[in-house]
């Protein structure tokens, strides 16, 4: 790599990685005001960090998480979270994130499998008693598909 390419590389790195930082800022005012339009900005944000840096996995993982969460699109949440995994694939929280999503999906058994995928390799403990409760529960709306399931 010569002198420019290297130069043009970290050029973009510095890009990617400073909309993230603007996403993350914007995703939590967002969060502390509920506010959709700030949600919004964040994930414009994370869109011009993707578009420097078309492997920063974090950045997908962030915004996948916006649109599952904030702004009520599970489907481009599983994009999103999908290319994360497939970038990085030791970026666990995908997994149960993916879960949520297919849960909001009223796809349980893929819901059910994530979060299963995620007690395997995830380590952090509140979310590993959140995926096990979660199995739980799913389990018993397909059990009982009579019941009020959300």
């Amino acid at each position: 790599m010569n002198f420019y390419q290297r130069i043009n590389h970290w050029a973009r790195l510095w890009m990617s990685r400073s909309y993230y930082y603007l996403g993350t800022t914007y995703r939590h005012i967002g969060n502390t005001y509920a506010l959709t339009a700030a949600h919004e900005k964040a994930i414009d944000y994370f869109s011009q960090a993707v578009k420097w840096d078309a492997n920063f996995a974090r950045a997908y993982l962030e915004r996948g998480i916006l649109y599952w969460r904030e702004l009520d699109h599970p489907r481009r949440a599983l994009q999103d979270l999908s290319l994360a995994l497939t970038i990085d694939p030791t970026l666990h929280a995908v997994y149960f994130n993916r879960g949520i999503a297919h849960q909001q999906l009223r796809e349980y058994a893929e819901a059910i499998t994530e979060f299963q995928t995620y007690l395997a390799v995830g380590t952090h403990p509140h979310w590993r008693e959140h995926a096990a409760n979660m199995i739980r529960e799913l389990n018993e709306w397909i059990q009982s598909p009579d019941s009020t399931a959300p």
